[in-house]
């Protein structure tokens, strides 16, 4: 467990850089949502069908054989919409994972160096659907005065590579850190192997799916700028880098992810789930790692901590009800404005022969907190009404808008 303690507590750290002001448009909404269709490439990878009804959502670094609540992990986290683990790590314990893996029949991303042990598995192909090449690589590759030559982006992309030739039926997941995932990311960035932007762009081609892990509501140094803005600012920054057609996973905590800083609240994790999704995330991870100052850390607060236990079925829920809309292409034709200079983030969506638009209000670098807010949303429709899906209630559409009242980082989704 020395390797895998020693890789959890790098997770632990993040970018403590300078803060460039950058002031996002919101309107019009023009996120990417690459397609399903992506996924039927890997007959064993995580949607084989690309089937539309999926979404993804995901947890970091969890041993299936291990027991929280008196239930083994691999069997508690599909019980609250955890379908998949990211990373069953290697070390001298790998079998005992493995075995527990098995034994609950859940399904995971391995160590990119158990390729082997994979393909000899045979009987249970189902339960392994990628492998994991690299955690922040993009940190990792000079840390502190060290120099590490397997984590420079042609070493990760060799080793991608590697991977994709022994084992074609399934995708590389990588994830990266602040240095990739923030607008700021160039500045700290150690040793430049071409260009920061071809380096970050060789990352990502190593990656078949990418996340980038900033934990913005619970950041140490992070003083009166956190938000869940900057949760969708990582989604845009990566799209920067890894092209409109890749999948692109949000990545946000559900306890204390540093030794210092703040524990995460369930409305701040509902509002940071959110803002991925709105900015085009395809998938959720969640980090359930937390780490105190007193040196100690558990490693599955989303299953020991009962309110976001609630909170993350209840999200869980939702994302998966609405798989079909999310997983739909971005259509045009919509803006969406608050009253008071509050950003909000928003998609349009048609599918099945409705329309359907998921806002929330947001924040920015210089505003950080949302406020609540009168919301119009112009949409391609001249007059109707618009169900306001799970709130029990429906909204006329005027003139081609729909105008209704947001608290705070809230989401409404309308059906017309």
């Amino acid at each position: 467990m020395a390797r895998a303690g020693a890789l959890l507590a790098v997770l632990a750290l993040t970018a403590c850089t300078a803060e460039a002001a950058r002031e996002p448009d919101p309107v019009p909404a023009t996120a990417v949502v690459p397609s399903v269709d992506y996924y039927k490439k890997w007959a064993n990878g995580p949607n084989p069908a690309g089937d539309p009804s999926v979404f993804p959502i995901n947890v970091w670094m969890q041993d299936p054989s291990g027991v929280e609540n008196g239930e083994k992990l691999g069997r508690a986290y599909p019980k609250i919409g955890i379908d998949v683990g990211i990373g069953l790590w290697e070390d001298e314990w790998w079998y005992l994972r493995q075995e527990g893996l098995h034994e609950t029949d859940w399904r995971v991303y391995v160590d990119g160096t158990r390729v082997d042990a994979v393909l000899a598995d045979t009987a249970h192909a189902r339960n392994y659907v990628g492998y994991l090449i690299a955690d922040e690589p993009d940190m990792n590759k000079v840390y502190g005065d060290v120099f590490h030559p397997d984590m420079q982006p042609s070493a990760i992309l060799k080793a991608s590579d590697a991977v994709r030739a022994k084992d074609p039926s399934r995708p590389t997941y990588l994830n990266f850190s602040p240095w990739m995932g923030t607008p700021t990311g160039e500045v700290g960035y150690g040793h430049i192997e071409k260009s920061y932007e071809e380096d970050m762009r060789t990352y990502c081609s190593a990656a078949d799916i990418a996340s980038a892990d900033y934990y913005g509501w619970t950041h140490p140094d992070r003083g009166d700028t956190v938000g869940a803005y900057s949760y969708g600012e990582v989604i845009d920054t990566m799209r920067k880098w890894c092209g409109p057609d890749k999948p692109l996973y949000g990545f946000v905590e559900t306890g204390h992810p540093h030794t210092h800083g703040e524990t995460i609240s369930p409305d701040q994790l509902e509002s940071a789930v959110w803002n991925t999704v709105l900015h085009g995330a395809t998938g959720i991870n969640y980090f359930a790692h937390s780490f105190h100052t007193d040196g100690s850390g558990e490693y599955s607060s989303v299953l020991t901590r009962p309110e976001i236990t609630a909170r993350v079925t209840a999200v869980n829920a939702r994302l998966k009800s609405l798989a079909r809309v999310l997983n739909a292409p971005t259509a045009p034709g919509m803006t969406a404005v608050s009253d008071n200079g509050i950003p909000v983030s928003a998609l349009y969506k048609e599918t099945g022969g409705e329309r359907w638009v998921l806002a929330q209000t947001d924040g920015t670098r210089q505003h950080p907190r949302s406020l609540a807010a009168k919301v119009t949303v112009t949409v391609p429709v001249s007059s109707g009404t618009a169900t306001v899906v799970d709130e029990g209630r429906t909204v006329p559409i005027v003139d081609g808008k729909v105008v209704d009242d947001f608290g705070p980082y809230q989401v409404h989704v309308y059906r017309f």
